[in-house]
């Protein structure tokens, strides 16, 4: 069902205070309950609500919905009315007022992204309303359907504020009134804004997917333009300017790839406070996040994504969120794919899944709604990411781009399910696709868990026309087998020579191969590029900041001989980190004689006396790449001082390949700087080693160690010819899915 809202808003920043008349048209008649937060008195309604008991509230679901309002009663802030109207729909006039600011929360274990959340913000710094907060009416629906709306919005604020929601409009009049026309169906409403300066361009956008857009064929080509804007807290026209010529290029991508953009607009808004939303035809950006120059191609082609995917293509909730994960496919992934990196990319991923998801935490991608932890995050977007992965693997570049098209342009405008893209990518492929697809979906979506794979090779034996090698791949989870299309490269010993790379079908525990080579061959790897949703061995990856802060239970050890000014501040830090999800059980050196292997551990302090057994000078073999000194370390030949430093450097527990010890060091100077250190740090899983200098602090060195002893790598080398190293494995460069746009300079921005 879809309900019509004709909104006029009315904010009093100083008094907190939002007032609306909502006029709301509804295709449904009979009697109808809609829910409203319960900060907001009704004042009059025509026909006449009454108040009835609030009964079961599911949470509200949305493209930001966040750990507060997932996690929190759904019903703690809200009251249920009911109404009669007509069989058949019919009007519905509210009038409504009240206090409405609920301050900022936290999140107990976001360690990807740390953003604080709210139900509803009116003050002096600005205004955020959405749909978690209930600030307008929401309807129950026979079978718990999402509702649809669509709306008409005026509001005023303040002189000089610019007030942004989704769709067509303007934020600001020449009276002062803001008004916005959804043009469509979405899933929820915004208005957001505050104390904002406005830059604005006109920019190209193509009418179809596959057709390029230039300013000068744009009009002949039918082609349309989308006005792109930049709404800053304080005046900046070099960073406007950067952000409008990027909106251009994405624009222009991702109209030719997937179909043409749905808005007349996109905006980037500084929030007044750090957040990275994506909503309908703007973007909700901290006043950090923005300024961080990697934003421009990392985060913010993922929120104009979102406009194709969650924002024109709703999701079906109630079914899997398969939104995020694709949207992070076609953006965070298709930038590194664009720089060569891509393998990079999948492998992060898959160590995040393994570092997090661990002890009950998995569960099937139907079950995924948003995420609110880090191994919420590693399935629901890591999982789902490289579920569509192999899905282009299989339908071939050309297949999955049409798809990605005609996806759009069937289910622009209704919500969308996994069984949706399943039956899409089914009529895509034709025949081709048969049984192999439904078993892949069931086992991508509908179960929890990850392949584990393991390779034996049996001989290596010269035939006619060259060489054969042969081996059994398996499958070494606990529980059913997935299917399985497992890339195999195998490299020759010709100088210069391409690795041959089969894909070797696996279905069930186990599957013995047969590769052919013309020359002799010297490696095998599976899955050489990460193209698989698995389970990484841990020899795969290099031991992780995340693995620690992924373990349910660990210990740390603080320094008997520190002064008591250190312990302190090591205690604060350590118990800063504990959640229910994370245990830490905190003791000294002087009580520890030997580390359990069941754990991960954190030791801390430069005199920490369990420090040298494990990051000694000895230790060299045991941490490639690390050396330490009586003045400091040196990580992959990068130094780092003790003086004016923090350093953090992990290694593999000697007594579990699946676990990481790691040690911290800090100046006595900068003991102040430890809590800036226990909010930054979790943010940095992928990590072996950084350094950080300063009170705030920030970091300047960082890396992860080389990972050299996969069992997933076999040298098929004579015993004898293995003392020296293995060539590097050399594989056929690929294209990425698209390509970039390239933009003329941008003009200077017009200022509003």
């Amino acid at each position: 069902m879809t309900v019509a809202h004709r909104l006029t808003v009315g904010l009093d920043p100083v008094a907190r205070q939002l007032t609306v008349d909502d006029r709301m048209l509804l295709l449904e008649g009979g009697t109808v309950e809609f829910v409203l937060n319960s900060q907001l008195e009704v004042l009059s309604a025509d026909p006449p609500v009454e108040t009835v008991p609030l009964g079961e509230v599911a949470p509200f679901l949305g493209n930001n919905s966040t750990a507060a309002a997932n996690a929190a009663q759904p019903g703690a802030n809200l009251r249920r009315y009911r109404v009669r109207l007509p069989e058949g729909g019919g009007k519905l006039h509210l009038t409504y007022s009240g206090k409405f600011d609920f301050g900022l929360g936290t999140q107990q274990e976001e360690y990807q992204r740390g953003f604080r959340d709210t139900a509803g913000i009116v003050s002096p710094e600005g205004v955020y309303l959405a749909g978690d907060g209930h600030w307008y009416a929401q309807f129950s629906h026979a079978g718990g359907a999402a509702e649809l709306v669509e709306f008409e919005l005026t509001a005023a604020g303040p002189a000089g504020w610019h007030l942004v929601s989704q769709g067509n409009g303007t934020s600001r009049d020449e009276i002062g009134f803001a008004h916005w026309s959804s043009g469509g169906k979405l899933d929820e409403i915004y208005l957001v804004g505050g104390p904002l300066v406005r830059y604005h361009q006109a920019v190209p956008v193509p009418a179809a997917a596959g057709r390029a857009a230039s300013p000068a064929s744009a009009a002949a080509a039918g082609d349309s333009t989308v006005e792109a804007e930049v709404y800053l807290r304080a005046e900046d026209a070099a960073l406007a300017a950067k952000y409008l010529q990027a909106t251009a290029q994405y624009l222009e991508m991702y109209s030719r790839l997937i179909g043409p953009y749905p808005y007349g607009k996109f905006a980037l808004v500084e929030n007044f406070w750090e957040t990275g939303f994506g909503m309908a035809s703007f973007t909700l950006l901290g006043p950090q996040v923005i300024r961080m120059p990697f934003i421009l191609t990392s985060s913010y082609p993922h929120e104009i994504l979102h406009n194709w995917w969650g924002n024109s293509v709703f999701v079906d909730y109630a079914s899997g969120n398969w939104c995020e994960g694709l949207t992070a496919y076609m953006a965070d992934h298709l930038m590194q794919e664009q720089r060569g990196l891509g393998a990079a990319h999948r492998r992060d991923r898959l160590q995040d899944y393994a570092s997090y998801v661990r002890d009950g935490r998995d569960f099937p991608l139907v079950e995924f709604r948003s995420r609110h932890s880090a191994a919420t995050e590693a399935v629901g977007y890591g999982k789902t990411m490289m579920g569509f992965h192999m899905l282009r693997r299989k339908m071939g570049d050309d297949r999955f781009r049409a798809w990605a098209a005609s996806f759009y342009r069937e289910q622009r405008g209704r919500q969308a399910s996994f069984a949706d893209v399943r039956r899409s990518m089914e009529k895509e492929m034709g025949k081709d696709s048969g049984p192999d697809l439904a078993r892949f979906f069931r086992d991508w979506t509908e179960r929890a868990g990850a392949a584990a794979l393991a390779v034996e090779v049996s001989s290596v034996a010269a035939v006619a026309g060259g060489f054969e090698v042969r081996g059994t791949l398996r499958q070494t989870q606990a529980g059913e087998p997935f299917a399985l299309d497992v890339p195999v490269a195998l490299q020759g010993e010709g100088v210069g020579e391409e690795a041959v790379v089969y894909d070797l079908r696996l279905e069930a525990g186990a599957a013995p191969f047969v590769l052919r080579s013309a020359s002799r061959p010297v490696l095998l790897q599976i899955d050489p590029s990460f193209d698989l949703f698995r389970r990484l061995d841990p020899r795969e990856i290099p031991a992780s900041i995340g693995q620690i802060f992924g373990e349910p239970r660990l210990l740390a050890v603080l320094p008997a001989q520190a002064s008591p000014e250190e312990v302190t501040a090591w205690r604060t830090l350590l118990e800063s980190w504990r959640s229910q999800a994370h245990d830490i059980e905190i003791a000294s050196d002087a009580e520890v004689a030997d580390l359990p292997a069941d754990r991960a551990v954190w030791l801390v302090g430069r005199t920490n006396r369990l420090a040298p057994r494990f990051f000694g000078s000895a230790q060299a073999a045991v941490v490639p790449g690390l050396a330490v000194a009586a003045d400091g370390i040196a990580a992959d030949g990068q130094p780092v001082p003790f003086a004016g430093h923090i350093t953090v450097v992990v290694a593999r527990h000697p007594a579990s390949a699946e676990r990481a010890i790691g040690w911290i060091t800090v100046d006595p100077a900068l003991l102040a700087a430890l809590p800036g250190l226990g909010r930054k740090l979790p943010h940095y899983g992928k990590y072996s080693y950084l350094g950080f200098e300063g009170g705030e602090p920030t970091n300047k060195v960082k890396g992860q160690w080389a990972a050299s002893d996969s069992p997933l790598r076999v040298d098929l080398r004579s015993k004898d010819a293995r003392a020296t190293p293995l060539p590097a494995l050399a594989l056929a460069p690929r294209r990425a899915l698209a390509e970039l746009p390239e933009t003329s300079p941008a003009a200077p921005p017009t200022r509003r």
